[in-house]
């Protein structure tokens, strides 16, 4: 019953909280956990999804679903066979940063690639301008995101 949970989870998210403009940190978050969650039991090694989080202040507002395309992006595109990803997420000094490392899986090749990526791009830059950074290494083997966004101010 533990996807059954998860997938709720999911669908009360994006039915009540994708139609706002603002939503806490926690349910951001929350809606990662549930994501990453249901994707270790379809895998054959979660162990290798490492996920470290240090929230202090969990109701920060963020603009919904501004993290979850990059984790979302981790899966279609990670090779879980051997190895996997790390993520973590902090909130220290009210700046959000999100790191993500995925490996790529070689035998998946998107051939409309990185739209998903220059639609947060285009995101961030109308809802955080000069209020973030965005880092983002796109290698043969690897995808890693670092994002720091200032939600001081929110």
């Amino acid at each position: 019953m533990p996807a059954i949970e998860e997938l709720s989870q999911l669908l009360r998210y994006s039915t009540k909280d994708l139609e706002k403009d603002f939503i806490t940190l926690d349910k951001e978050v929350g809606y990662i956990d549930s994501l990453v969650a249901l994707e270790k039991l379809r895998i054959k090694n979660p162990e290798l999804l490492i996920t470290e989080k240090e929230i202090e202040y969990p109701y920060l507002n963020i603009s919904p679903m501004l993290l979850v395309p990059f984790v979302e992006n981790a899966f279609k595109h990670g090779d879980f066979r051997n190895k996997g990803f790390e993520m973590k997420i902090s909130d220290h000094n009210k700046i959000l940063h999100f790191y993500l490392l995925n490996f790529k899986n070689e035998k998946i090749k998107d051939t409309v690639s990185g739209i998903g990526i220059e639609n947060e791009k285009k995101r961030l830059e109308i809802l955080y301008p000069d209020h973030y950074e965005l880092n983002i290494k796109n290698t043969e083997t690897e995808f890693v995101v670092d994002l720091k966004i200032d939600l001081r101010n929110e």
